[in-house]
């Protein structure tokens, strides 16, 4: 189990770290899970489709959400602890499908974003060593997700310089909320979503990838 750690405050994620400086005690990780896959996968390392939702169904761990799309049927399965809320996931309401397949060779970043037809966002979800997609696409409107440094070092050895992060959330223009790396909270002014960070890290290339980083960050509509 990972270990969630305290944070200096909001941070420019591209800012060298201070490996110098005395690093802060982790606190203990929380119980922290959020995983998503799309079946069938699109064919397309971009796609959008208008769907309508069907039932969600409980699974292990998780929700699989039915969709008939103007392209045909797909099940977006979403994979949580906490349980992801259902309440905005209605059946019969219209829906827009996005999603940025797999961009590296190991099939290891990844991007989706279910919205109402309205523009609400109902699910949001990257797996990747950023948390914007390639083509500019936003994501996780109507919030904003931007990365932070953590000040103590990972529990883990395999990667020296290895560093637990998190993550910065804005509604609205209010305060900015920061949800460590295996945390989750309710987010939102009224507690509207619900976002989890299952996995938030920065260090070094050859343990991280080309970025640098790696983001497990899910965001659930809770209404």
């Amino acid at each position: 189990m990972l270990g969630g750690c305290g944070v200096e405050g909001p941070h420019d994620a591209t800012a060298p770290v201070d490996t110098a400086a005395a690093p802060e005690p982790c606190a203990a990780a929380q119980e922290v899970r959020f995983e998503w896959t799309l079946d069938p996968v699109p064919e397309d390392i971009s796609f959008a489709d208008a769907c309508v939702l069907g039932e969600p169904a409980a699974i292990d761990g998780g929700l699989a959400l039915p969709l008939a799309c103007e392209g045909g049927p797909r099940t977006l399965y979403v994979w949580g602890a906490p349980a992801p809320p259902v309440e905005a996931l209605r059946a019969g309401r219209a829906a827009r499908l996005l999603a940025i397949a797999a961009t590296d060779a190991d099939g290891g970043q990844g991007f989706v974003r279910l919205e109402a037809a309205d523009g609400g966002l109902l699910v949001a979800a990257a797996a990747a060593g950023s948390l914007a997609p390639p083509d500019g696409a936003r994501l996780w409107l109507p919030f904003d997700l931007a990365p932070v440094a953590s000040a103590c070092l990972s529990e883990e050895t395999a990667c020296g310089s290895r560093r637990r992060a998190g993550v910065e959330l804005r509604r609205s223009g209010g305060a900015p909320q920061v949800v460590l790396d295996a945390g989750w909270a309710a987010v939102g002014d009224l507690g509207e979503a619900q976002l989890w960070v299952a996995a938030a890290a920065r260090g070094d290339a050859a343990c991280l990838g080309e970025a640098g980083a790696y983001y497990a960050v899910g965001l659930v509509a809770a209404r």
